[in-house]
């Protein structure tokens, strides 16, 4: 050992001794023990002196499920590959709901998954909403989902028995905070209005959302419920990127004009579906058993 490491060593325990003789001198009534801190610290620069360096574990990063990023191009739903993804699945009650119920979300999703659903529907209501309810509720249900494979659309549960401006202002304040969490989300869309609001306004109101959404930066497909205006041509498709609307039948849409979903599907008619090349969602009454075939037979993307 040479006479600079021995200097070294030999002053690192002779201040270790002068700490405890201190102590000592205190009288056996305050005597107490060397602590912990003062011996991992002599034993840290005892390896620094030794020209050793230390050894420390590295801590495994944790793997977070990543959903694989959708865009629109004209009537398609297309991955970054440009592949045509369409997607089948089921909705689902609130989160409350299921936390009251003899199945919650967790097993929910299970059952859903192994049946071949690539996508559920989330329906958010206006009771739930707290200044926590996204990152302590809904960001774990989504991430649930996405490790599962599923896409997840959050649907805002407007109050009906509001008015349309009430509605239309709860709505945009849900979209801001949703936002705020989960701008960019990859395995998320966003359905500002759960329920068609019948006024004149609605295409305009729709269109508010998604001016709202690129407002924040955000390129999250945003899903345009029951646009009416759409059946008699009296005005076009909103304006802007990322856009899917939902109608609960096939008929009277101009399906080749731009991305469509059929929610509330009740299973029947699954040939139409599949030849009209759209996604669906079914009702939460349809069993994951009676679906499956078509689930399976969706397109994801890898």
């Amino acid at each position: 050992m040479s006479d600079a490491l021995l200097d070294r060593r030999i002053v690192i325990l002779g201040q270790v001794n002068i700490y405890r003789s201190a102590i000592h001198r205190l009288g056996s009534a305050s005597r107490v023990p060397l602590s912990w801190p003062a011996i991992a610290l002599g034993a840290l620069l005892l390896c620094a002196c030794g020209g050793r360096p230390l050894a420390v574990a590295a801590t495994p990063t944790p793997v977070v499920p990543q959903y694989c990023a959708l865009r629109v191009a004209g009537r398609w739903i297309v991955d970054a590959g440009g592949n045509i993804v369409i997607l089948h699945g089921a909705s689902l009650p609130t989160l409350t709901e299921m936390a009251q119920s003899d199945r919650n979300a967790a097993q929910r999703l299970r059952s859903l998954a192994q049946a071949g659903a690539r996508v559920v529907r989330l329906p958010v209501d206006p009771r739930e909403i707290a200044p926590t309810f996204v990152p302590a509720a809904v960001s774990p249900f989504i991430e649930q989902a996405n490790a599962l494979g599923m896409l997840v659309v959050l649907a805002y549960r407007n109050d009906p028995g509001e008015t349309v401006r009430k509605q239309g202002e709860a709505a945009e304040e849900w979209l801001r905070l949703v936002l705020t969490y989960l701008r960019n989300a990859p395995g998320v869309w966003l359905e500002p209005f759960a329920r068609p609001i019948a006024t004149p306004k609605w295409r305009a109101m729709n269109q508010r959302m998604v001016d709202v959404a690129r407002g924040y930066r955000a390129d999250n497909i945003i899903v345009v419920r029951a646009p009416d205006w759409l059946r008699d041509a009296s005005d076009g498709l909103l304006v802007g990127d990322h856009i899917v609307y939902a109608v609960s039948s096939l008929a009277g849409w101009p399906l080749d004009d731009a991305p469509f979903v059929l929610t509330d599907f009740d299973g029947a008619g699954v040939q139409a579906v599949q030849d009209a090349r759209v996604w669906s969602i079914a009702t939460e009454a349809v069993r994951p058993a009676d679906l499956a075939a078509l689930w399976r037979a969706s397109q994801p993307c890898e």
